[in-house]
């Protein structure tokens, strides 16, 4: 309803729009996983895993999954070393549970990142650890919540958009597009889907959340239009293609 009232009255309230940060989205899939996003400015990564043999293995599909494809060798233990060399800088590494398991994967998941101290920054406290974990898609919300880990984070949904109490818990909102918005990255975006998804980016501005979409059009005219509506996480398969991008 808020949405709609703004949109009605044909204006939105001022906003500080700043460059959006990068997220590479299914990262695992690239040449190098981790380290190509990383080369490229990106400062958010996403791995989807699945509970395989009391191990978390890195692929989007279970019958893709390889014994040797582990969220530890692939990103935990690169990232313990980046941060003993002195070349890490502070990232968010999103973990997409695929798995039923949910509850069982993310106990799993706290026991590994506890093998690295001072790497893994803890929620609501102030450090210098540099990575910060959120966890996606089958989220054991109700766990996290309890604080069962103080080294998880979740990824919001629609119904976490805007509140600012939630906000360290849920720093992060993501939706998907087509719930969304009709526009499909070519031509003009109808004026009332950019005043909701600029109304989309102020709620989550305010709360200090950070918005980011899903399935939206993997495209320089989609990412420039979520860049000028202030969205602040920008989520992409084309890591050299939003990398060339000149945002301001």
């Amino acid at each position: 309803m808020k949405f709609l009232c703004i949109m009605a009255l044909g204006f939105l309230p001022m906003q500080t729009v700043g460059k959006p940060s990068f997220h590479a989205h299914n990262d695992y899939l690239h040449p190098r996983p981790l380290f190509d996003a990383l080369d490229q400015g990106f400062d958010s990564i996403e791995a989807d895993v699945f509970l395989a043999k009391n191990d978390l293995l890195v692929a989007h599909f279970f019958w893709e999954i390889k014994p040797e494809r582990t969220l530890e060798s692939l990103y935990l233990l690169p990232l313990s070393k980046l941060h003993k060399e002195g070349k890490l800088k502070n990232i968010w590494l999103m973990v997409d549970i695929k798995s039923n398991e949910a509850e069982h994967c993310a106990m799993l998941l706290d026991q590994q990142l506890r093998r690295y101290p001072g790497l893994f920054a803890k929620v609501g406290e102030k450090d210098n650890a540099p990575v910060k974990v959120l966890l996606s898609g089958n989220m054991p919300r109700d766990w996290v919540c309890a604080g069962k880990s103080n080294l998880l984070r979740l990824d919001g949904r629609e119904g976490d958009l805007g509140k600012s109490a939630q906000a360290e818990t849920f720093p992060w909102v993501s939706m998907p597009w087509s719930r969304h918005f009709s526009w499909k990255g070519k031509g003009s975006m109808p004026e009332m889907e950019k005043n909701k998804l600029k109304a989309m980016a102020l709620k989550a501005e305010s709360a200090k959340q950070q918005l980011r979409f899903w399935g939206a059009p993997d495209l320089p005219e989609c990412w420039k239009i979520q860049a000028e509506s202030g969205v602040q996480r920008i989520g992409t398969d084309n890591l050299s293609g939003l990398a060339k991008q000149k945002f301001h």
